[in-house]
């Protein structure tokens, strides 16, 4: 078996080793899709991150390919349903609770983006960096006392949670599944999203999820929220978000993922745009699960998973 690593810079060393036990590794940093697919032409699995959408057009290129594995909990960087109609599979974390449960990455990000944001840190920085010590251009808001709806209260919207009470925060949430929790149930997204003063989003992406947050769903938020996206792009239609924004009925949002990031032409993204206008905008490249400790785990996850049920 050859198995092709296609981004392998700070590769698990641990997974690096298993692999190498059953299989011809290849260490491979591909720079674009062509060299993905010249590069991967006789692998029969390839471990991905998220640089590349893994399309049907890939697919259809790369004729050994019968895994693809990703240490990831969403799919919509590979066309799932295709891979499975050549005979293909996929392994991932979608599924894997219990071990993702002691992953903290994308809760922390989570909070490294609401601090960011409604402390006013990288534009305050920005502002010095002018040379300038304009102390009250950037006056905020306490967190303690304020409202927070978790939109999905699973592995991270929990952790979110239980790091809003440290900050004195009042937590509600809705979620489709019924369950006992410490925190305010809502019965629908409207009525938490009307109650919030900042929102957390951690729904999964699926076809069902596209465009959750909406028009409708945001005509009545208070016009000073914040929204925060550490989900998938699509979760959201931005140019509803985008429009709010310009009209100032949000005060601020902070995303960690964009809708056309497999695209590659992330200058023509709206939200991107709004921020190079200078509206109160924090975006980062997907990097909410990108600590060299979570990516070392859950690698070395995919590998054991995998060398479990593929041989």
């Amino acid at each position: 078996m050859k198995i092709a690593i296609t981004e392998s810079e700070h590769f698990s060393p641990k997974g690096l080793e298993k692999l190498s036990e059953i299989a011809s590794v290849k260490l491979l940093d591909c720079k674009n899709e062509q060299q993905l697919i010249s590069e991967c032409i006789d692998a029969s699995a390839i471990f991905v991150r998220l640089k590349f959408k893994i399309s049907n057009s890939i697919i259809d290129q790369l004729p050994n390919l019968k895994y693809i594995l990703s240490a990831t909990t969403g799919t919509d960087h590979i066309d799932e349903d295709y891979f499975a109609s050549k005979g293909g599979r996929i392994f991932t974390l979608k599924g894997e609770t219990n071990f993702l449960e002691s992953i903290p990455s994308t809760a922390e990000h989570t909070w490294a983006l609401i601090l960011s944001l409604i402390k006013k840190v990288p534009f305050a920085f920005d502002d010095v960096k002018l040379g300038n010590w304009d102390r009250d251009r950037f006056k905020n808001n306490n967190l303690k006392g304020k409202n927070i709806a978790v939109l999905g209260l699973g592995r991270v919207g929990k952790q979110v949670a239980h790091i809003a009470s440290a900050f004195g925060m009042n937590v509600g949430f809705y979620d489709v599944l019924s369950f006992e929790s410490e925190y305010e149930r809502f019965a629908t997204p409207t009525t938490l999203f009307s109650w919030a003063d900042i929102i957390s989003i951690h729904i999964p992406y699926t076809e069902e999820n596209k465009y959750f947050i909406d028009e409708n769903l945001l005509s009545g938020v208070k016009k000073e929220v914040f929204v925060i996206n550490t989900s998938r792009g699509k979760i959201w239609d931005e140019k509803v978000i985008a429009t709010k924004i310009e009209e100032g009925l949000i005060k601020g949002i902070a995303t960690d993922v964009i809708s056309d990031e497999f695209q590659h032409e992330n200058e023509k993204n709206v939200l991107i745009a709004l921020a190079n206008k200078g509206f109160n905008i924090i975006i980062t490249p997907h990097i909410a699960g990108a600590t060299f400790e979570s990516m070392a785990m859950t690698e070395e996850f995919i590998v054991e998973k995998f060398c479990r049920n593929s041989i």
